[in-house]
């Protein structure tokens, strides 16, 4: 990828060098059209090679970007793949009720879990822990309620390792 932005910079440095030995815009046109058809080729395939680099780079950028970005949240914390499988579970079901900046919901039903989990809860192992009860058992505090068994198993899991791991940050 830095070879490509080298080629390009490179190319459009002499493709400059050849318009200012040129004469400018104008001389530099005046030689174009009185030049060989080999010349001609050869500005052609220039223009061609410079095109291709402006269409293929960031296109190679993104597409290998993508898998690493996949892996951020908020406050640069990279997150496993259970994380992010949980992440969009929390998504799902759970951004609607509930705040948390890590998914950027602003619920009004259910409990900050930024503060509720993220501050008054220490450790990681407690956080996990809240989390799990909360999804297994539900809630009935606040304005409404929250069912019991939103999700079971290694759902349950990937949603309270993401909610432990991103709240409060």
């Amino acid at each position: 990828m830095i070879v490509g932005f080298i080629i390009f910079w490179a190319l459009l440095g002499l493709g400059v060098f050849f318009v200012a030995m040129r004469g400018g815009p104008r001389g530099a046109r005046r030689s174009l059209h009185t030049e060989s058809k080999v010349g001609q080729r050869l500005v052609v395939l220039g223009v061609v090679v410079l095109i291709a680099f402006g269409l293929v780079v960031p296109a190679l950028v993104l597409a290998f970007n993508g898998e690493h970005k996949a892996s951020v949240a908020v406050g640069g914390l990279h997150l496993t793949a259970a994380q992010q499988k949980g992440r969009d579970l929390f998504a799902q079901s759970c951004a609607v009720c509930h705040t948390l900046a890590a998914t950027k919901s602003v619920g009004r039903t259910g409990p900050n879990l930024d503060i509720r989990v993220g501050v008054d809860i220490a450790t990681p192992a407690g956080r996990r822990g809240l989390v799990e009860g909360a999804i297994a058992e539900g809630r009935a505090r606040g304005l409404g309620q929250m069912p019991a068994r939103l999700y079971t198993g290694r759902e349950a899991k990937e949603v309270a390792e993401f909610v432990a791991a991103v709240a409060g940050h």
